[in-house]
């Protein structure tokens, strides 16, 4: 009795979601559109969902990894195979697709408000229990920087006894350890995950060290989950930089700056509290304390530099079953408060600055059944948001102290329709969203007196109007996914090299198509091919009719799995990237990309309680780079390279 309601609470647990599971299988939980998880029969067709079983069974050793293989989803990774410093970008944002994809923790915002990259080192690979993503989507109910979408991560919360250890040996000095405890006594349940790696790094000076810890503890009793999620990390890196064109073709494992480095390490504490009023009304809400320190080493520069930012976030919400006349119907009501602070110190090199981001939002959404195969979604947010950011006086360049502050109101909707049957279903989906500067994008200066200016008067927040519609099938061999979207967006933040300065851009157009495609032909195989098409293009001003940089037109993603009973298991996978222009170019008058092509495998087997697995990256040793910029004061390329062909061979050993 007590598993049975050890179950049930840790099903309550996972309330901070927000999308709807993409097979269409019925009778299961799902996470649907509205941070709540439920029982439905109603699936829904513009999310996907990646199982725990396809991130195992994946030739991928960090998060970025798992998230390249997605349709409409585009990686670039600085730094090797681990993600550090990479960049998720949905829909064709390119350079600034970090303000435009919003990363979230079991439902809670992981993307710093100076807009800086995310640490994917402190959330351990094996801790992920599915990740779900929905693109073009999520501005009502987690707020701004969603217009590309959302990637919500969802932790292991089970309390089940379990216990494992994994250790990995790869190539260039790679050691990696991973262990997993959980349990459960009485009301009380556990989990707790723990990563180390460190390497050599594939290119010089591109070597690492991190750790995390992290997990939740909770109790569960009646119809109440009380519970603390934590985590602790910390990582160092080197920071090899971009390379010319000339040691990009000869040397492509050298670095520029062979002794910079970085180090980051926080926290993350979470308590929360799930609570079923009655059968009809049930309560949500958290309450989540984070910090980052960040220490650069700039030897290259001659110079040091720090950040340390904080981060508070309340999030309570109610969901309200309340029927409509003779309809099901479920409402969402719920209030999110996120404040931001950080500080940056240069240690006498350039000008200190602090910056704040306080923001206040309600939103409210439903989702009614129309007929037993129609459902009616909608949903608004209305927020205000308070930025403040002030940078000192700078003597050496003659740079007087500047403040500012800038309150910001802005509000969003979405419209949606879902006509399902048994093994297919398609929608049809509006809705508008917004992005604000970050801190990072307050701070700028004149273009021609070169005085420090606040432009948070000066940058005008993004909004978008976005338009889709889609349909997935699924049969006994077969299932699909097929979306077509565009975006009219008006006032794009980014950075313009040609004025050295964040800007509004002059209005731009993201549309494409996202397809998939599965082939189940026995049960032992299993076959994914994804394509994706993307333009992102200006549609008036200096640019009208030029691409965006760093978005490619094609992407191609085929992956292959083979379980041979008693002989293992056998994953190929091909990563297909077109090509696009260099960051900057927003001309595009400069040389592109080239494309790429990549191939991983994965081999596996099981011997009783212990698990061997061999994983290749990168087999034919392609050379490549996801991210290029053109330097006008050298006149040349420079790029940042990709790791080349890797081994890691893994043994994970599960206690009984």
């Amino acid at each position: 009795m007590k598993k049975i309601l050890l179950a049930s609470c840790v099903s309550l647990a996972s309330n901070t979601h927000a999308f709807s599971a993409e097979e269409l299988q019925l009778n299961e939980v799902v996470v649907t559109s509205n941070r709540f998880d439920e029982n439905t029969t109603t699936p829904r067709s513009n999310v996907r969902v990646i199982s725990k079983q396809e991130i195992m069974n994946s030739p991928a050793i960090s998060i970025p990894d798992i998230l390249r293989m997605q349709a409409g989803v585009n990686v670039r990774s600085l730094y090797g195979n681990q993600g550090i410093d990479a960049g998720v970008d949905m829909r064709g944002f390119g350079e600034s697709a970090t303000g435009n994809v919003l990363i979230l923790l079991d439902g809670q915002r992981l993307n710093p408000v100076d807009g800086g990259s995310l640490q994917w080192a402190s959330i351990p690979l094996q801790s992920i229990e599915r990740i779900e993503l929905l693109s073009g989507d999520g501005t009502v109910l987690y707020g701004d920087r969603a217009t590309g979408g959302v990637i919500n991560l969802i932790t292991n919360k089970s309390g089940k006894p379990a216990a494992a250890l994994t250790g990995t040996l790869g190539s260039y000095g790679y050691k990696a350890a991973d262990g997993y405890v959980a349990g459960s006594s009485g009301d009380l349940y556990f989990n707790t995950f723990i990563h180390s790696a460190d390497a050599n790094g594939w290119r010089q000076n591109s070597g690492f060290n991190q750790w995390s810890l992290s997990g939740r503890a909770g109790l569960c009793a009646n119809d109440q989950d009380s519970f603390i999620d934590y985590a602790i990390y910390r990582s160092e890196n080197g920071l090899p930089s971009s390379i010319s064109s000339a040691m990009y073709r000869d040397q492509p494992r050298s670095a520029r700056t062979p002794f910079d480095s970085q180090t980051k390490e926080g926290y993350r504490i979470r308590p929360g509290t799930n609570i079923k009023i009655s059968d009809r009304l049930e309560f949500a809400a958290e309450f989540a304390i984070s910090n980052m320190k960040t220490h650069f080493n700039n030897v290259s520069f001659n110079s040091t530099s720090a950040r340390d930012a904080d981060t508070y976030a309340l999030t309570p919400r109610f969901k309200w079953s309340h029927g409509l006349a003779n309809l099901e119907s479920v409402s969402v009501l719920g209030y999110d408060y996120y404040r931001g602070l950080v500080n940056a110190d240069y240690h006498g090199g350039y000008a200190n600055g602090k910056a704040t981001q306080e923001s206040n939002a309600i939103y409210w959404h439903n989702d009614t059944a129309l007929t037993p195969h129609l459902s009616l979604s909608s949903g608004v947010r209305y927020q205000a948001t308070d930025q403040k950011a002030a940078q000192d006086a700078y003597a050496p360049f003659a740079m007087p102290a500047v403040t500012g502050k800038k309150t910001n109101y802005n509000d969003a909707y979405d419209l949606g329709l879902n006509y399902h049957e048994e093994h297919w279903s398609i929608y049809g989906k509006t809705g508008s969203s917004f992005r604000l500067a970050t801190t990072d994008e307050l701070f700028g200066s004149d273009p021609i007196t070169f005085q420090p200016l606040f432009f948070g008067n000066i940058i005008k927040p993004q909004t978008a109007k976005t338009f889709e519609i889609g349909t997935t099938f699924k049969s006994q061999d077969w299932d699909g996914r097929l979306a077509v979207y565009r975006a009219n967006i008006h006032n794009e933040i980014g950075y313009d090299g040609n004025l050295g300065v964040n800007t509004n851009f002059d209005p731009t157009r993201h549309q494409g198509v996202e397809a998939e495609l599965g082939w189940k032909p026995s049960a032992t195989l299993h076959s994914k091919l994804s394509y994706t098409y993307t333009e992102a293009k200006f549609t008036r001003g200096n640019y009208q009719g030029e691409t965006i940089p760093l978005v490619p037109r094609d992407m191609l993603r085929a992956q292959v799995n083979w379980q041979s009973p008693g002989y293992g298991q056998y994953v190929g996978q091909i990563n297909y990237v077109g090509e696009r222009f260099v960051s900057g170019d927003y001309a595009n008058t400069l040389n592109k990309m080239p494309s790429y092509t990549t191939v991983d495998l994965r081999a596996s087997w099981n011997i009783q309680a212990i698990q061997l697995s061999l994983v290749a990256q990168n087999l034919t040793d392609k050379k490549y780079a996801p991210y290029g910029i053109y330097s006008t004061s050298q006149n040349d390329y420079y790029y940042f390279p990709a790791d080349g062909r890797s081994f890691y061979l893994s043994m994970r050993y599960d206690f009984k």
